[in-house]
């Protein structure tokens, strides 16, 4: 599983981070810090991400 962490808090984004290794599932997390460096990694990637998770507070 391939995730997206679209996140400008670096606190967050290691709960975030935590939180989902606790699953233990198969997954891959790249991270963006805002919606600039996300759309930019979704049009430099040929598959996209199973998972978006963004910061709607951003």
């Amino acid at each position: 599983m391939h995730i997206l962490l679209i996140e400008d808090n670096s606190i967050e984004i290691m709960k975030m981070k935590r939180t989902i290794s606790f699953l233990k599932l198969n997954h891959t997390i790249d991270e963006a810090i805002n919606g600039e460096e996300a759309l930019l990694y979704l049009k430099k990637k040929t598959r996209l991400p199973d998972i978006l998770l963004l910061d709607l507070n951003m």
